[in-house]
């Protein structure tokens, strides 16, 4: 018995060690909506994350990253405003099922910390769809954090290399 236990416990580790890694780096930009939709121009943001095959259609790892809400300067009749840029520090757990050859579909969950000032940060959820290109994907996502009092969110474009 002792041997059938260890030699199931061998194979699961040694299994575990020969699956595929994937590392990937990315870039998104895209346009601010919902509760930050009048008050920031742009997105932007990057981050690294590794992924290992579960199955032949399911990755699942994490990633982290940095992503930045442009402020803008608005003029209410005599009086200018400028909000300050929001500023995140995204860390969360990920996964992408693959379908067909081409395409995926994916998540990643987490928290993202606030990391300009007056900013707490919120969970994070960050849904994204996309086309495997070889060595690079393409993909659309969409970024939510929950803050205190309301929601940074934004529709973004994407581009990961892979390594």
């Amino acid at each position: 018995m002792k041997k059938a236990i260890f030699f199931l416990a061998f194979m699961m580790l040694s299994s575990g060690l020969i699956a595929q890694k994937h590392w990937t780096f990315g870039l998104n930009g895209g346009i601010p909506i919902g509760d930050v939709e009048d008050t920031h121009t742009f997105h932007a943001s990057a981050d690294v994350a590794y992924r290992i095959d579960i199955i032949n259609l399911l990755d699942i790892g994490g990633m982290i990253g940095y992503s930045r809400y442009f402020g803008d300067s608005i003029t209410e009749g005599a009086i200018d405003i400028d909000y300050d840029d929001l500023q995140f520090l995204p860390i969360a757990a990920n996964g992408r099922l693959r379908i067909l050859a081409i395409l995926f579909a994916g998540t990643d969950i987490g928290y993202a910390i606030g990391i300009s000032d007056d900013n707490d940060g919120g969970f994070y959820i960050r849904p994204q769809v996309g086309i495997n290109l070889g060595i690079a994907n393409v993909l659309a996502s969409y970024e939510n954090i929950s803050v205190d009092g309301g929601n940074v969110s934004s529709i973004n474009a994407g581009l990961e290399l892979k390594f």
